[in-house]
């Protein structure tokens, strides 16, 4: 997990620009029907815009989907 990423995912997720959601968008429709995708307890207070991902994470790299689609991360399986 590159912390610095994230941190701009969740900048993103505050923010909510047009580009980074029409980006996190198609990232979510991946992530929503992926086997790495997980609903977290410990983050299942996060609300999110996009219900896909919301409350999720990837089991793979252990960050938070609402913040991973939103990212300059990549995908741990090349996804996106």
């Amino acid at each position: 997990m590159n912390v610095k990423a994230i941190l701009t995912g969740w900048k993103n997720y505050i923010s909510k620009s047009d580009v980074v959601e029409s980006v996190a968008k198609e990232r979510a429709a991946i992530c929503a029907v992926c086997p790495h995708a997980k609903q977290g307890k410990i983050i299942a207070f996060i609300k999110d815009t996009l219900q896909e991902v919301q409350g999720a994470y990837c089991d793979a790299c252990g960050c938070p989907l609402s913040a991973k689609i939103r990212s300059t991360e990549i995908c741990p399986n090349s996804k996106w």
